[in-house]
């Protein structure tokens, strides 16, 4: 991972926070430069990205019948992004944790950012975070670690 030029690993003040998420969670840990240990410094949950879309309201998709073909019929299409409920609410935990993280460094309570998601959810929370901001980002790694429901926290 590139490290980045403005954090200053001799300081103990410098605070590089290491964000773990997937589609429905997220975690901020800080790891103080110099010194050894995490701690959990900040929470992210949306329930209805974990719920079943039929549990949300969701309909079965639909079918229509050619307009060319009296008997012949096709399932529904949607142009775009998926606009499912469960998707509505992962792209809503995206937008808090990148809204959360802008925050965080313009007020200088952390000095940089390592994501630790799988690319999709890492790519979502990217893209709500202020290009002039983006040169926090430390690095990044495509993997789920978060735990699992029935891990202690």
């Amino acid at each position: 991972m590139p490290s980045n030029s403005r954090v200053n690993s001799d300081s103990g003040n410098a605070m590089r926070w290491f964000i773990v998420a997937n589609g429905s969670t997220g975690r901020a840990y800080v790891k103080r430069l110099a010194e050894s240990g995490y701690d959990r410094v900040r929470d992210w949950d949306e329930p209805d990205a974990r719920a079943k879309d039929s549990d949300l309201g969701e309909d079965r998709p639909g079918r229509a019948f050619a307009s060319a073909g009296a008997g012949a019929r096709s399932g529904m299409e949607y142009e775009g992004k998926d606009d499912s409920p469960k998707e509505h609410a992962k792209r809503d935990l995206a937008r808090r944790i990148g809204a959360d993280l802008a925050q965080a460094l313009r007020a200088r309570a952390v000095a940089s950012l390592v994501l630790i998601a799988p690319a999709a959810v890492a790519n979502a929370i990217r893209a709500h975070i202020p290009h002039d901001l983006v040169p926090a980002l430390a690095g990044d790694e495509h993997a789920d670690i978060t735990p699992r429901a029935d891990e202690p926290p």
